[in-house]
């Protein structure tokens, strides 16, 4: 196997169509302004005001929100799960130095450290509305298209989750604030009571107080490193580097993305997002995916490959907790060219090519045949897949071919429509949410799943631009998020996949909308790993997943004891979640997995 040492100067990746920019802190970062209509109800209100809400709700930053102010809020947990809880702060006058405390829980002599509670006041950020025809998630030109928000509704959200302190809070307007609870896996059973408080220089060191309850029953869900849920979230390093205007594959670069990494490996993460070649995807994301193996051309002709950033980003994410699997992108891109760098001319050169003709076999087989060799060398050939995203059935056929040419072993994924001819040919195939109704009405899909999981395959689903509902945009319903678990179980996959992580804009603390994507369509976590609503909703159902498997395990000679959960999962169709109004079913399957 061929390698060279890169320059210093080619590891200082150019961004097409990006540029490094300076970093603010969220602190001195301004919320977007917005137009906005008074809401009259706030003559009736009367100094700072401090209750619990509802985890379904984004609260309106300038509407008077319909609060229970007796509700004593109560989650059920098992020992290692998280819960959450959503409080919400409205003034009639500003107020500043706003903060809020977190107490220890108890129950009797037991206790659940305070230290246990991630919390933090909600960043209001620009999004929009539903694209074409109310059930698609991007837009015509007619609508908007590339770069042109002002004909499109914008809306203005509650979405990032950015921590317990805020200068200062505006008069009549309202601020949420997010709470998660860790239940350690060793807490003792019982009920466990907790207090927030709410303080600002206006309320004179005498804080407005809520009480929790959270019950922690006596059964235990797995580390999320042993969870069953296949989540598969494609990430963007590139843009870590072009926000914080860092080297990229620098130390500060990999540890500016170790929180947002970590977190997602709590979360279950399974997949690491490699790429291949150059710019796989185009102009989706700001920034062009770039090549993290760098192929060079010598002067008598020969090619040479250097894996030094791809080794560096796959073990920086198993040092994050995310190992499991290697999915690199990809023998069949949506621009079909090829970059390399040519030490004739001290320059980079870019091949246009078309799918299996002599230019691209004479690119990809050397490449994936040193690749092949490195990836065994290193003990990650079996874990590694060759990943195409939706591309049609012909495509797939001609490259799975001739990567088989290079080297017979190669194992591939898929994020597409469903073929039966290339089924076999996968290891991790992932249906596009938008169009799996056909393929759930047209094929035993279950069956399928569970053919697939006795050969040691994934099959999963996958939600992007495409779908109105369900979703994760920064204004999709939050019960959409913790729908997917569900939807999960219902249809018999094995997980799921979403195409952006983190592919941020230009300011994702300010606007989330991006091209002619839906707002927070590339994005679910946000810089300096600030957490989002919707990301935290989404760990909710992948945890509701957990559970129920668990529990068809333990109750399996018992089937009779689950009948009403099973029930309740059936309602979890493609056709009900395509309609929306998801609060119900999550609320009622919810409510009988707490009875266990």
């Amino acid at each position: 196997m061929k390698k060279f040492f890169v320059c210093a100067a080619l590891l200082c990746v150019v961004f097409a169509g990006a540029s490094a920019q300076n970093f603010t802190p969220v602190a001195q970062l301004s919320e977007a302004d917005f137009p906005f209509t008074p809401d009259p109800a706030w003559a009736k209100v009367s100094g700072t005001n401090f209750g619990w809400g509802s985890l379904d709700v984004r609260y309106d930053k300038y509407r008077v929100p319909e609060l229970n102010k007796n509700r004593v809020p109560r989650e059920v947990a098992w020992r290692g799960e998280r819960v959450s809880f959503q409080a919400v702060v409205f003034t009639s006058s500003e107020i500043h130095d706003a903060r809020i405390y977190v107490s220890d829980l108890k129950s009797g002599k037991n206790t659940i450290s305070a230290g246990n509670i991630q919390f933090g006041f909600e960043r209001y950020v620009k999004g929009d509305c539903l694209g074409d025809g109310g059930d698609k998630g991007y837009f015509s030109e007619a609508m908007g298209g590339k770069d042109n928000f002002a004909k499109r509704d914008s809306v203005l959200v509650p979405d990032a989750i950015i921590g317990g302190k805020m200068q200062q809070i505006e008069a009549r307007t309202v601020r949420p604030a997010w709470f998660t609870i860790q239940v350690p896996q060793d807490a003792s059973p019982g009920k466990y009571y907790g207090t927030v408080k709410f303080l600002c220089n206006e309320l004179a060191d005498k804080p407005l107080e809520l009480k929790y309850t959270v019950e922690v029953r006596d059964r235990v869900l797995p580390k999320p490193s042993l969870w069953r849920f296949h989540l598969d979230l494609w990430q963007n390093p590139f843009a870590v580097a072009r926000y914080f205007g860092v080297r990229p594959w620098s130390e500060e670069h990999l540890e500016l993305m170790r929180p947002m990494m970590t977190k997602m490996a709590q979360a279950g993460g399974k997949v690491v997002t490699a790429t291949l070649m150059w710019d796989c995807w185009g102009d989706q994301t700001l920034d062009l995916f770039e090549a993290m193996v760098q192929a060079s051309r010598n002067i008598d002709g020969t090619m040479e490959y250097n894996y030094d950033i791809f080794d560096r980003w796959v073990e920086f994410m198993a040092s994050c907790g995310i190992s499991e699997q290697i999915d690199c992108f990809t023998i069949a891109p949506w621009r079909m060219r090829f970059r390399y760098y040519d030490r004739a001319t001290d320059s980079h050169q870019t091949i246009p090519f078309e799918y299996g003709d002599d230019v691209y076999r004479a690119i990809w087989i050397p490449l994936l045949k040193d690749f092949a060799g490195h990836l065994r060398a290193k003990g990650w050939f079996d874990k590694t897949r060759l990943a195409v995203d939706e591309r049609d059935l012909a495509v797939m056929q001609t490259v799975i071919a001739i990567a088989r040419e290079a080297d017979p072993e190669y194992k591939f994924a898929l994020a597409g429509n469903y073929h039966p001819e290339i089924e076999g040919d996968l290891e991790d195939y992932s249906l596009d949410l938008f169009g799996d109704g056909t393929y759930l009405k047209d094929t035993d899909g279950p069956a399928i799943s569970d053919r697939r999981r006795g050969e040691g395959k994934f099959t999963t689903f996958y939600i992007c631009c495409g779908e109105g509902h369900p979703n994760t945009f920064t204004f999709s319903p939050l019960a959409e998020s913790a729908s997917l678990g569900w939807y999960a179980l219902c249809n018999n996959y094995d997980g799921m996949l979403r195409w952006a992580y983190n592919s941020w804009n230009a300011e994702p603390m300010v606007d989330t909308r991006w091209y002619n994507l839906s707002s927070g369509d590339n994005f679910m976590i946000y810089p300096q790993g600030w957490s989002s609503v919707r990301w935290e909703r989404l760990v909710e159902g992948i945890q509701d997943f957990e559970k129920v498997l668990i529990l068809r395990e333990e109750y399996a000679k018992q089937p009779r004891k689950l009948q009403k959960l099973e029930e309740a999962i059936s309602q979890f169709t493609h056709d009900r979640l395509w309609g929306g109004n998801v609060e119900p079913l999550v609320q009622n399957a919810q409510s009988i997995l707490d009875s266990f």
